[in-house]
């Protein structure tokens, strides 16, 4: 289509062009959106296929998807056997109450997303923000996906999400601080809040990310968006410290391969502000 329109494959690959999937490419500067993204995934989904797993989530508008791997994830539900370069199929039971639209390119219902997420993350921790993410952004509920896992009882890979429920927050806004609240929880620290407001004189002017109102210590976490905006976190960190806050600001790097010494500042702080371990 893109030779067709004039394109070459070696344009697509500048600047100009940005890849949405596996041979599928947009405009630079067309903002992402649902319907664009569900546009793009209408151009390689086979026939009687179902989105599905990370894919389903980023249509639902839950950006879990790999974006060095940006293949269509697709469940045959006949059990057809699909091949084809940028799918990853597999072959699942999917009830009818368990398919939805959107913008015309079917796709698993959020719930089920979620559910299927959860069970085959690698660990509790993605499990975890599987969940968050399709909670927060996915248009899945915590009811919802009970009900789901009371379905779906003896599948493989349900003891993972029924240990993960508990750990759930809706309020969670994007997978590193899941991951930020999970390594302290793990750790053996008390969970903390999701976007905890900070008010001065009766107005809030921050919230966050993960915060202990009782003693007063938040953490954030700064990805690469923060870079364009650091003046403005640096004053807003030190007007949540000067309301009596202990506060710092994480990177992936910290909530990574640098966990522990995250966890131990966090909870340091804590016994400072009269926190005592059980």
């Amino acid at each position: 289509m893109a030779r067709a329109a004039g394109v070459s494959r070696a344009q697509l690959r500048t600047s100009a062009y940005r890849r949405l999937l596996h041979d599928v490419y947009v405009e630079a500067d067309v903002p992402d959106s649902v319907p664009l993204r569900a546009a793009g995934a209408a151009l390689v989904l086979p026939p009687d296929a179902v989105v599905g797993y990370s894919s389903a989530a980023w249509l639902h508008g839950a950006d879990l998807i790999d974006r060095r791997l940006p293949d269509l994830d697709v469940i045959a539900q006949r059990g057809d056997q699909i091949r084809r370069n940028g799918i990853r199929a597999t072959s699942a039971l999917l009830e009818p109450g368990e398919v939805t639209s959107v913008f015309g390119v079917p796709v698993t219902a959020p719930a089920r997303t979620a559910f299927d997420l959860a069970r085959r993350a690698p660990d509790l921790i993605e499990a975890v923000v599987a969940l968050d993410a399709m909670l927060n952004r996915g248009g899945c509920s915590l009811d919802g996906l009970a009900e789901q896992m009371a379905r779906c009882g003896r599948w493989r890979g349900v003891a993972k999400v029924r240990y993960a429920l508990p750990h759930a927050e809706p309020l969670s806004e994007s997978p590193m601080e899941t991951r930020q609240r999970m390594r302290l929880v793990l750790a053996g620290l008390p969970r903390p809040r999701a976007q905890v407001p900070v008010e001065e004189r009766d107005v809030v002017f921050a919230y966050i990310d993960n915060g202990y109102e009782e003693f007063r210590v938040g953490t954030d976490y700064d990805g690469e968006d923060h870079e364009k905006r650091w003046r403005y976190d640096l004053e807003r960190q030190e007007r949540v410290r000067d309301q009596g806050w202990w506060h710092r600001r994480y990177t992936s790097l910290h909530i990574r391969g640098g966990w522990r010494q995250m966890v131990d500042q966090v909870g340091q702080a804590l016994v400072a502000a009269g926190w005592r371990p059980t």
